[in-house]
C-alpha cells in the first residue's frame, strides 16, 4: 500500500527508521505497532486533504488510497501484529 502524501524527509528523521543499503539504494525501514501506524497516518492526513481541495486530479489519485489506508487501520488494523514501512530512495526523491 502506498502513501505518496507522507513526507519521506520527515519520516527518515524518526529514530524508528533504520537505514539500509541494498542494491546501491539508500532505503529506510521501520516496524511499528498499530498505534504507531495510526499516529503516522494521522500526522499526514491534513496535508493530503488540503492538497485535495480544489485539485480534482489529485483527489482522483489520492482519495481512494487515503480511504484504503484509513480502512486498513481503523477497520482491519486489529488483524495485524505490526506494520512494516519502507521508504525507497528511488521513489521518494531522497537520493
Amino acid at each position: 500500500m502506498e502513501s505518496p502524501w507522507w513526507n519521506p524527509h520527515q519520516l527518515i528523521g524518526d529514530e524508528r527508521f533504520v537505514e539500509t543499503n541494498e542494491g546501491g539504494y539508500l532505503d529506510y525501514d521501520a516496524d511499528v505497532s498499530l498505534e504507531e501506524m495510526i499516529a503516522i497516518h494521522e500526522m499526514f492526513v491534513p496535508a493530503a486533504k488540503s492538497k485535495m481541495d480544489g485539485c480534482e486530479a489529485w483527489q482522483k489519485i489520492i482519495q481512494p488510497m487515503l480511504q484504503e489506508l484509513t480502512e486498513a487501520l481503523y477497520i482491519f488494523g486489529g488483524l495485524y501484529s505490526h506494520f512494516h514501512i519502507t521508504i525507497f530512495e528511488w521513489e521518494s526523491g531522497l537520493g
